[in-house]
């Protein structure tokens, strides 16, 4: 991109650094900035205040700190290096507007800031190397694509049509003062290759529709509402979340066998449907419906509540009040229970685990688990097994339960 100075474009540059000058030249019009070069050597922004201007092709590098960019529009802008701030960015559209590796574009108060069309490209694979587009209030990325970045909101987060490749999307924050700002985070038919980390992640709810993943990194986030994810297609779901009221998962495929891409970790499990065991009564229902998982591989995890086997399956953590699992085709699972009312209806794998698991309902329906259950301590004050469908070879162990299958 070429550019000029902005200081050689005295009247745009007036008007700008002046934007009392500019209400009186153009009232409610924007001022119009076009082919503009705003860099380091140049004028001191530092503080400034930028309302109703549209940048056009211009570019923008080194450090600039604002007091305030209000109701703006970045349209086919550049950011190569830049460390791009304000203090607070309300109403503000950046439209086809790259990065060119690594950035900090960012606003600690605000509203309203939408990114459309822009590609956020960090070039340095190591994560203490990725830059930073982080914005409080709302913050929207719609067919946005990028690598090797840190890219969140602390408000209201909305990831759509995207295509990123290794991110950070920790959302949410936790201030210096140990303060948790809780994040509500949407993400709607993106697509992410490599690791996706929503580590450590503050939410009051996330909702995951229609996506991709290579690698879904749960990151024990701490959930204060609800997880939804629908309509997902991963490699593999891992860690667990520290809270949540409620995981739906539905209508999800999770491949569980050799999801990751070169130089990264091994997985060992396809699905971990879990929060922390010291807020499992938190957790007040779990719906897995229509969900499908692949072979896990690795030996890092050891579970001993599966039978004559020691290598991770998909781990399943009930809802307090209740647990449904339906339509689901799991190989192994460990699914573990203290629920009041547990449904699990058509369900199909090779082996299961329920071991020391609590139940005040349980209902078996169309259930073939072809190798072995273990119900190991099990305690169930009801139970409807008339569904659980016999094998020829099928081990079915109850030592310690109160279950009785004839």
């Amino acid at each position: 991109m070429t550019a000029k100075r902005i200081e050689a474009m005295p009247r745009e540059y007036a008007l700008l650094m002046n934007p009392e000058q500019r209400r009186a030249a153009l009232g409610d019009q924007r001022l119009k900035i076009g082919g503009a070069d705003f860099g380091v050597g140049g004028t001191d922004f530092y503080k400034k205040e930028w309302e109703n201007v549209h940048f056009y092709d211009c570019i923008f590098y080194g450090i600039i700190h604002l007091a305030r960019i209000r109701n703006c529009i970045f349209e086919h802008c550049q950011f190569p290096g830049s460390n791009f701030q304000a203090s607070s960015m309300e109403d503000v559209l950046f439209m086809r507007s790259d990065t060119l590796g690594r950035a900090y574009v960012m606003a600690p108060s605000g509203w309203n800031v939408r990114f459309v069309e822009c590609d956020f490209g960090g070039r340095d694979p190591e994560p203490n190397h990725f830059g930073a587009i982080s914005f409080a209030g709302s913050v929207s990325y719609e067919r946005c694509t990028g690598k090797y970045m840190s890219i969140s909101g602390d408000t209201l987060v909305s990831y759509r049509d995207c295509t990123f490749g290794p991110i950070y999307a920790s959302n949410g924050a936790v201030t210096t003062d140990g303060k948790r700002v809780h994040a509500t985070v949407t993400v709607d038919n993106c697509t992410f290759k490599g690791s996706t980390e929503i580590a450590r992640s503050v939410l009051t709810s996330l909702t995951i529709r229609n996506s991709k993943f290579d690698v879904l990194d749960i990151g024990k986030s701490d959930v204060q509402g609800d997880v939804l994810i629908e309509g997902v297609r991963a490699g593999a779901m891992i860690d667990m979340f520290d809270t949540a009221r409620s995981i739906t998962i539905r209508n999800s495929k999770f491949r569980g066998v050799n999801v990751n891409p070169d130089n990264m970790p091994p997985v060992v499990r396809a699905l971990e449907c879990v929060v922390s065991t010291k807020n499992r009564k938190n957790l007040k229902s779990v719906v897995l419906d229509g969900v499908e998982c692949g072979r896990d591989e690795g030996d890092d995890g050891y579970l001993p509540n599966l039978i004559d086997d020691t290598v991770s399956g998909c781990w399943i953590m009930g809802g307090l009040d209740t647990t449904v699992i339906r339509n689901c085709k799991i190989p192994k699972a460990s699914i573990w229970l203290e629920s009041a009312d547990v449904t699990i209806d058509n369900y199909e794998g090779e082996r299961a685990s329920f071991v020391t698991s609590r139940i005040g309902s349980l209902s078996l329906r169309a259930t073939a688990i072809v190798k072995s259950i273990d119900f190991t301590g099990v305690q169930v004050q009801k139970l409807d097994a008339k569904g659980l469908v016999r094998f020829t070879g099928q081990k079915i162990v109850t030592t310690g339960s109160n279950i009785y299958l004839p």
